[in-house]
């Protein structure tokens, strides 16, 4: 299958993650931040210039160049390690690829595959729920990743001791989230496609829930009724502007705002069921 890559450069660094944000409603499998450059790759038959051209019209004073070339499906794989570096959390987490020399100085390390899938660890909104749970005590909880795009927090969360289920909507982003899995020896998760309908009636002592603050909105009723009564909402994917009103809607849906973060632009949010 292959590729298009289209690539803007933009006249200001917030331009590129807030046009990420915008183009990730197209079914986009990856994108690339580089300072002011953003790169965008989408399967060629699922790309529709129209629509794209449709986002963009609105940032056509911030946008200096634009670009799309294709590359081949037998060409992806260099593509993508020429991009990709791994990232370090302080000496508790390494995470890279099969092709990165792995260190033995780290608590924890996770193998991604090479793939165009969510999630590696570098967007702020990772990161952010990745710290969240650095200092909590996950042996024996259970937690619901939702959206879990590559299946990072899954494969964490796991090596930390905890058991759980990854939902992602994306079919292929699923297939890869199950590929690291299997990388990591993980057998404590499952990896379920589907969205919002298919979380199972159980309760999870903590749920993730990495993606826009639409979904999040939308799906904050079925995140209460699967949440323990002492368990906790991670949230992330959304722009520090929207915390203020994303805590609100929580607030009003049952929620108590525990703490709030932002990393470049991005924000978190960790809330409990309300007593």
């Amino acid at each position: 299958m292959d590729y298009v890559h289209l690539r803007l450069e933009f006249s200001d660094s917030q331009f590129p993650e807030i046009l990420e944000a915008e183009l990730s409603e197209l079914p986009f499998d990856s994108f690339e931040v580089e300072k002011t450059f953003l790169s965008a790759f989408i399967p060629s038959e699922a790309y529709n210039e129209a629509a794209v051209n449709a986002i963009l019209e609105s940032y056509k004073p911030a946008i200096i160049n634009t670009t799309t070339s294709t590359v081949p499906h037998q060409n992806w794989n260099s593509v993508w390690e020429s991009n990709y570096e791994p990232i370090t959390f302080g000496n508790e987490l390494f995470v890279g690829a099969a092709f990165h020399e792995t260190p033995t100085t780290f608590k924890h390390t996770i193998v991604l595959d090479p793939n165009m899938s969510f999630g590696t660890g570098h967007h702020p909104t990772t990161a952010q729920v990745l710290t969240q749970l650095f200092d909590r005590d996950l042996d024996g909880i259970s937690i619901l990743d939702f959206g879990c795009g590559s299946g990072i927090l899954s494969i964490y969360a796991s090596q930390k001791g905890a058991t759980g289920i990854g939902i992602e909507i994306d079919a292929h982003a699923a297939d890869a989230a199950r590929k690291n899995l299997e990388l990591n020896e993980v057998k404590s998760f499952k990896i379920v496609t589907g969205d919002i309908n298919t979380v199972p009636e159980m309760k999870f002592d903590i749920i993730l829930a990495n993606i826009n603050r639409n979904v999040i909105e939308e799906s904050l009723m079925r995140f209460k009724q699967a949440l323990k009564d002492q368990g906790s909402l991670i949230c992330s994917g959304f722009f520090t502007s929207d915390i203020e009103p994303l805590s609100a809607k929580m607030s009003d849906q049952g929620f108590e705002i525990m703490l709030t973060t932002n990393q470049d632009n991005w924000g978190m949010i960790s809330a409990k069921p309300s007593e």
